[in-house]
């Protein structure tokens, strides 16, 4: 189960993460007004593939699986996110949807952005924009990379 707090962020815990480091005082405090904190149970289902991608999380401490559903039916993990780790880089991109399913695999606490007032941000601040996707980029070819090496290995077991 979702559990939301009420509690805004203040500026200051976004310049934790890399994603911000290069964004104005003005940038960070609208970053932090379109954000808020919260926690998911384990074993919670944040959001499944295809839905809309309303929000860009970051997770504080927690731990996530990213899971792809399988022509045949069947799922497979195809990454864990863990502290400090961006979630739902569909929110920066056309078309917006999530690509894959996000289990929480214990109680995780994130920092939700709503992903309409994220991509204002990027707008306005080229530099928030630009190491954002930066990030994502080095986020899905290390996601590439493990899928690689989880298809290399269903081979050899084939």
């Amino acid at each position: 189960m979702l559990s939301q707090e009420t509690r805004m962020i203040s500026p200051e815990v976004l310049r934790r993460y890399p994603y911000f480091a290069e964004a104005s005082d003005h940038s960070l405090k609208q970053l932090a007004m379109a954000g808020h904190e919260m926690t998911v149970q384990h074993g919670a289902t944040m959001f499944n593939e295809g839905e809309p991608a309303d929000y860009l999380y970051i997770i504080i401490n927690g731990k996530v699986d990213i899971v792809y559903s399988l022509p045949n039916g069947r799922h497979s993990t195809v990454d864990t996110l863990v502290d400090g780790d961006l979630l739902v880089w569909s929110a920066l991109i056309p078309p917006h949807r999530t690509t894959g399913s996000a289990i929480a695999t214990k109680d995780t606490h994130l920092v939700s952005l709503e992903a309409v007032r994220v991509r204002a941000v990027c707008e306005q601040d080229p530099r928030v924009g630009s190491r954002l996707m930066r990030e994502v980029v080095k986020l899905l070819s290390n996601r590439l990379d493990g899928v690689q090496v989880q298809l290399a290995v269903r081979e050899l077991k084939s």
